[in-house]
């Protein structure tokens, strides 16, 4: 049999558009670079305490950024959203004495968790249920922290370590305050983060540090309830239902 007849019958057992290399249509992985000085309206709404002009960071002190820490957390709380924090349980790759992972929790910039060891770090988030989580606010300074703070964070999410999958990465070029992460690309119908488990990996710091520090963060879920005032960042917030109410708190 020549050559031409021989590759007729292959090509009945196997057919050859059928065993082509396919084709990596695989998109890259999601990137969502921070930066405040860059002044973007599809943006304004990560930055919790607005843009900063660079002439600002030449006279940020201790003091600025402290009140700028309080600042964020204020008007988180004036947004439709029920703080979940502390619900859930927290546990850290590492820490240095003295600087546990409950200090990233206790809403004070004079305190903040730190590494300890090599790289990357990592923060396992563990709640008792899935929880409906609409914003991870984290509270990055540059100026503050300097090696010490994190250029690279990795978001993992699902019900628990075992089936935790990549969502995000956070590139943290330049920030002093709160940055709002919200989920507009995960679910169309409520930009929910469904979820029971999320983990935090800082890979790589600034000035190539080893140790990596956050003075905070915190974690929401949606509420049907009014606040007494709230801020304009507050109000791009997206209307909720008294549904959510009604079964995050069950």
């Amino acid at each position: 049999m020549d050559s031409v007849g021989m590759n007729k019958i292959l090509n009945q057992l196997a057919p050859l558009e059928l065993i082509r290399p396919v084709k990596n249509h695989q998109n890259k992985p999601p990137v969502l670079v921070i930066d405040d000085r860059v002044v973007d309206a599809a943006n304004k709404d990560l930055y919790v305490n607005g843009f900063q002009e660079e002439a600002q960071y030449q006279s940020l002190t201790p003091e600025n950024l402290q009140h700028m820490f309080h600042q964020g957390i204020e008007r988180l709380d004036s947004a439709r959203m029920i703080n979940v924090t502390h619900l859930a349980l927290w546990k850290p790759s590492s820490f240095k004495l003295g600087n546990p992972v409950e200090f990233a929790l206790d809403d004070s910039y004079d305190t903040f968790w730190q590494s300890d060891g090599g790289q990357p770090h990592q923060l396992d988030i563990l709640f008792s249920k899935r929880m409906d989580i609409c914003v991870m606010a984290l509270f990055f300074s540059m100026i503050a922290d300097e090696s010490y703070a994190p250029s690279l964070v990795k978001v993992y999410v699902g019900h628990s370590s075992s089936d935790v999958t990549f969502y995000k990465m956070l590139e943290v070029r330049n920030v002093n305050g709160w940055v709002a992460l919200r989920f507009p690309d995960n679910r169309d119908g409520d930009q929910l983060l469904k979820c029971q488990f999320i983990r935090l990996l800082f890979p790589v710091n600034h000035e190539n540090g080893k140790d990596t520090h956050l003075r905070g963060i915190r974690l929401y879920v949606p509420s049907s309830e009014p606040h007494r005032e709230t801020h304009e960042w507050a109000q791009t917030l997206p209307e909720t239902s008294n549904m959510f109410h009604d079964t995050i708190l069950r």
